[in-house]
């Protein structure tokens, strides 16, 4: 009950079914939480060292999705977060915790909102001139061909 409070019923399903059941997901980690369904992305970051993911299923979580992009990562995070909470008490304890759980999330997500109301100021890229590629010496033939 708890996970379906702060995730939704969709998504939730989603969390478990991708993870494996709820005790996978009780045992996950925030962070593994934040990126379940984006596991292509986050091989390609791996290989490539560019453009890590910051959420994968929970994105269609109307707290994420309804944010804009600099709050996106913030928002999934926190999200992860109680998420992985949420499933450690439905599976070790099972009481029912989901409006404490759901308070404090909304109070997290109206922090971040507050907090970056604007993007934040893009990085001036200064270019260098192209460099013009370097040719290895010519071998010196003694007039044979």
């Amino acid at each position: 009950p708890n996970v379906t409070a702060i995730a939704g019923p969709t998504v939730g399903a989603r969390l478990i079914t991708l993870i494996g059941g709820l005790e996978r997901l009780a045992r996950a980690p925030a962070s593994l939480i934040q990126v379940l369904g984006a596991e292509k992305a986050l091989f390609r970051f791996l290989r490539t060292g560019r453009g890590a993911p910051k959420h994968g299923v929970i994105f269609q979580h109307p707290y994420v999705h309804g944010s804009p992009k600099w709050q996106r990562g913030k928002i999934a995070r926190a999200l992860a977060t109680k998420i992985a909470i949420a499933a450690k008490i439905d599976y070790f304890s099972g009481e029912d915790r989901s409006a404490v759980l759901r308070e404090e999330l909304e109070r997290r997500v109206k922090e971040i909102r507050e907090k970056y109301p604007k993007p934040p100021a893009r990085k001036e890229v200064v270019r260098q001139p192209a460099r013009q590629p370097q040719r290895p010496a010519k071998k010196e033939r003694r007039g044979r061909r």
